[in-house]
């Protein structure tokens, strides 16, 4: 079976009505083109984001990196004040497990916030690092906390 592959590569590579605009060859993202050496958006890749900086998202992070460490602190404290008062195996397992959650809710939480909202707004990761901080705090410490005070 004979075909003609030179052709049919060539062809791959056009878009219908390329002849009628004047364009030749392949049309591949961030390749320069007569079309966007003149201006034309047409071929040009758009630029991604990159990373917001600066001293104030800088700061923000420092102090909520303390606050959530803090969060965190006081989960390792809180569990060791509770406990399941059971003597079955599941049960004392699954108490185990959401004392894990608890400790580990808060580092997972600032990453994901810092993952997130990394080219996003500073207001933007002000709130969902506030959010975490408030569904975030240590309940079982708290009225131990206020029974000392």
């Amino acid at each position: 079976m004979a075909r003609n592959d030179g052709d049919e590569d060539e062809e791959a590579f056009h878009w219908a009505g390329d002849e009628a605009t004047g364009r030749e060859g392949a049309r591949l993202p961030g390749t320069k083109t007569p079309d966007a050496m003149a201006g034309s958006p047409a071929d040009v890749a758009p630029a991604a984001p990159g990373p917001r900086s600066g001293p104030a998202r800088s700061a923000l992070t420092a102090v909520f990196g303390i606050v959530y460490l803090a969060l965190t602190v006081g989960w390792i404290l809180g569990v060791q004040y509770t406990g399941s008062g059971s003597t079955q195996l599941l049960t004392e397992v699954l108490w185990q497990f959401g004392e894990f959650t608890a400790i580990v809710a808060a580092p997972l939480w600032f990453g994901a916030a810092l993952t997130l909202t990394r080219t996003g707004r500073l207001l933007t990761r002000t709130g969902w690092l506030l959010l975490g901080a408030g569904l975030l705090v240590p309940w079982p410490l708290l009225p131990l906390l206020a029974v000392s005070a």
